[in-house]
């Protein structure tokens, strides 16, 4: 099973991307995932497509949250890409 690697499009000053960035740090020690954050700011494209947005959570170009990210749900999520990776879907 491949671990799934997540974009979390952020901005620099935002209390939400910083509460989903600590549920990230969580799911990466547990193994879960692993992350990076891209600020929307420094692209024009990007501030176009997530604008107010942020946070937003991305798996290969899919979106898999938006604003607020709960702890749960992700595991979920991340248990679920594992089993469509499993089977190569």
């Amino acid at each position: 099973m491949t671990i799934p690697h997540l974009q979390l499009m952020s901005r620099r000053v935002c209390c939400l991307c910083d509460d989903a960035k600590a549920v990230l740090a969580t799911l990466a020690d547990e193994g879960l995932c692993t992350w990076e954050t891209v600020d929307v700011d420094r692209d024009k494209t990007l501030m176009v497509s997530y604008g107010l947005d942020v946070p937003v959570l991305v798996f290969e170009n899919r979106v898999l949250f938006k604003h607020r990210l709960v702890e749960d749900e992700l595991k979920k999520s991340l248990t679920e890409l594992g089993r469509q990776d499993a089977v190569g879907i």
